[in-house]
């Protein structure tokens, strides 16, 4: 795969991402030290909160819980509510108050009787709206006084007085309901009368009824208990599913309740600050007092680290990227102990035990956390409750979130500007680069020569050195390609006239009898220098072949004419050698674009070659087939095997591997001629060994016309 300078330098670049995620990373390890030091501020704040509290033993004073009943489900903490309640029997004034909704009798209801509940005080009375899903519902007969017979609802209460009274709720048919007063022991369904002060309405819905009711707070002391009995048989009354949250039967099996009180409010509201919440509780985890604002709106402090972010420190740029990538804060906190009327956090129970201290617990939707600070509060010296703040992790998320957009904004623009300088530099560097290649592939043809030139460049970098390297190069070259080019003429015209001398000077001994030890000399005289003018003429021969090539037409012709009339004269000329040719009958008709004398030449040439290495008496095979699209030109002969290491060489110029079988000059030019007109065929030539024996096999490739 081929890849630019430019775009490996643009990849390269991609390192400085780590720089932003090394970042992110700290910030991320910042978050322990925030945690650590919302929590010490959290320490420090309900240290404060509960001197003030200390002393104030009123709030505390709640009558025991009953020992029988799980604690979990007799206590009640009745919060304020926005507005007044219609009691029309209908939930829609309390979906408001949805995260108040609590399930009577625990978690484990009945298949057949599931209740749910939720409670608030607004000014002088108490409302309760119940949810009761029941797959059977029985109404009181119209002639029936018996409040035990049918479906009911029961609140037993004590009055301000502490007297104790039971109240029974049942209908002969939806609508507003009387609220009938029950004797204090139980004796039977028959009521004392009605109570006009509680208002109740019944409505049936799918699956079961809902119960709405407004009872006055000066009916409601410390203690209250309510269950809801499902009867399925009229005639016996027999009761088949009982939920209640406490013992409504007996005086001292109800729970407790506590109701907003004026002073602890007043005093709660002055040390709550926004988006947190205080609960009062007391040794029993029972909440007496709470100012929760947990997840109301930031009423303008600026030191208020967990107000909402309305701003960001990007502006407008790619909020929805930040939004997806970075952890948002939710003020919808959806906490299971934000109804809860028993408050037993593991902080407070350690303040409980007499030690201030810190707990985290996680939301049900898993997004933040919770913090709660606890600390215990005494009056008279004597441990009565503990004092707990909470907050969520949102300040610490926003401090966070600042500090990565921050770091992100910076990043992007330092990896932007650097981008731009890498993308700059690699562009001009590319420009550099391939200006350079231009003129190096400019600088030498197609066919090997030096033409052109190299820029002289005085840049100081690597890339100038490389410049000024293939300019100095390339002046090396041309001097020495010009010395090649005229090697031959100069060789020639130098040596032909010292030949010219010693030839006329032994033309001249031969004159004159010899004595016979001279005429062995003259002789020998007269063999080197036919030698010398057999190099000469070699060296003349490859030299005005290449500009034969250069200056030589192709045309189309048929190789098997050449090669045929080749191979009968090569019996003529060497009656002691056979010839084996053979053509297939597709390269009889085939055509190449040439010429057919160098094509002569070529096969002479590989003849020759093949004359020279054959082994006795063993023949030389010539043949012509088409393979590929492609003529192919086999000669191949049995004899020594050519090296593995020769194979790419011995197409170049002066190589030879002859061991002087014979007296004539070989100066390696015979196969480098071959390849020349090859190349000039537009085709290649290769060698390899034959298969099974000794021999070697030449093959020349020419393209078809």
């Amino acid at each position: 795969m081929r890849i630019s300078i430019r775009t490996k330098l643009l990849l390269a670049s991609l390192s400085l991402l780590v720089l932003p995620w090394l970042g992110y990373q700290y910030v991320q390890g910042l978050e322990g030290y925030l945690r650590s030091e919302q929590e010490q501020q959290l320490l420090d704040r309900i240290a404060i909160m509960a001197a003030m509290m200390n002393d104030r033993q009123a709030p505390f004073l709640l009558p025991p819980p009953p020992a029988d009943i799980p604690a979990a489900h007799t206590h009640l903490y009745a919060r304020p509510l926005q507005s007044p309640i219609q009691v029309d029997g209908y939930p829609d004034d309390w979906r408001l108050y949805a995260d108040r909704r609590q399930r009577l009798g625990g978690a484990d209801s009945p298949q057949d009787l599931d209740v749910h509940y939720s409670l608030g005080v607004w000014q002088n009375y108490l409302y309760l709206f119940f949810e009761v899903h029941d797959d059977h519902i029985v109404y009181r007969p119209p002639t029936s006084r018996r409040t035990n017979h049918c479906d009911h609802l029961r609140i037993s209460l004590w009055d301000r007085n502490g007297k104790f009274n039971r109240y029974r709720l049942s209908t002969i048919a939806p609508g507003w309901i009387h609220t009938y007063i029950m004797p204090a022991r139980k004796r039977n369904g028959l009521p004392l009368g009605i109570e006009p002060r509680i208002k109740a309405q019944w409505q049936e819905v799918a699956g079961g009824y809902d119960v709405e009711l407004r009872i006055p707070l000066d009916m409601v002391g410390e203690r209250i208990a309510f269950a809801v009995a499902d009867v399925d048989d009229a005639a016996s009354g027999a009761v088949k599913t009982l939920l209640s949250n406490g013992d409504t039967e007996q005086r001292d099996g109800l729970g407790s309740i506590a109701l907003p009180n004026a002073e602890t409010e007043q005093i709660l509201e002055r040390l709550q600050r926004p988006l947190s919440r205080i609960w009062l509780v007391d040794r029993d985890y029972r909440v007496v007092g709470l100012a929760d604002n947990m997840s109301g709106d930031d009423t303008g402090d600026d030191s208020n680290p967990a107000a909402p972010d309305t701003s960001s420190t990007s502006g407008d740029f790619m909020p929805l990227f930040y939004r997806l990538l970075l952890d948002q804060p939710t003020h919808s906190v959806r906490d299971r102990l934000s109804s809860a009327s028993r408050f037993d956090d593991p902080a407070v129970v350690q303040a409980l035990a007499g030690k201030a201290a810190v707990s985290r617990r996680r939301t049900l939707d898993e997004k933040i956390s919770i913090v709660t600070a606890a600390h215990p509060v005494y009056a008279d010296g004597r441990l009565v409750g503990a004092l707990a703040v909470e907050e969520t992790s949102n300040s610490i998320l926003i401090l966070q979130n600042r500090a990565v957009e921050a770091l992100m904004n910076m990043s992007l623009l330092a990896f932007a500007l650097t981008i731009g300088l890498l993308l700059a530099f690699a562009t001009r560097l590319s420009l550099r680069v391939r200006r350079l290649r231009d003129q190096v592939e400019a600088s030498i043809g197609s066919d090997g020569r030096v033409k052109g030139g190299i820029t002289f460049t005085r840049a100081g970098d690597e890339l100038g050195d490389l410049g000024r390297s293939f300019h100095a190069m390339h002046e090396r070259l041309a001097q020495y390609n010009r010395y090649l080019e005229t090697m031959a003429s100069k060789l020639s015209h130098e040596l032909r006239t010292p030949i010219t001398i010693v030839r006329s000077s032994l033309d001249n001994l031969e004159a004159e009898p010899p004595a016979a030890e001279r005429q062995v000399y003259l002789q020998r005289a007269h063999e080197g220098v036919a030698r010398l003018n057999g190099i000469l003429t070699r060296m003349s021969e490859a030299t005005h072949l290449e500009q034969t090539i250069q200056r030589e037409p192709a045309k189309p012709y048929m190789p098997e004419a050449v090669v045929a009339a080749c191979v009968e004269a090569y019996h003529l000329a060497h009656p002691q050698q056979p010839f084996d040719f053979n053509c297939e009958p597709a390269a009889s008709q085939a055509t190449v674009n040439g010429s057919a004398e160098l094509l002569a030449q070529l096969l002479d040439k590989l003849v020759d070659n093949a004359l020279d290495f054959v082994k006795p008496e063993t023949a030389i095979h010539i043949t012509l087939a088409v393979e590929h699209s492609g003529m192919v030109l086999g000669v191949a002969n049995e004899g020594a095997r050519l090296p593995q290491e020769m194979r790419d060489q011995l197409f170049e110029s002066m190589v030879s591997l002859r061991r002087g079988k014979d007296d004539r000059p070989h100066l390696g030019l015979g196969l480098y001629i071959v390849r020349l007109i090859a190349e000039y065929h537009g085709g290649h030539v290769e060698v390899t060994n034959l298969a099974g024996r000794e021999g070697v096999l030449f093959r020349v490739v020419l393209p078809l016309s």
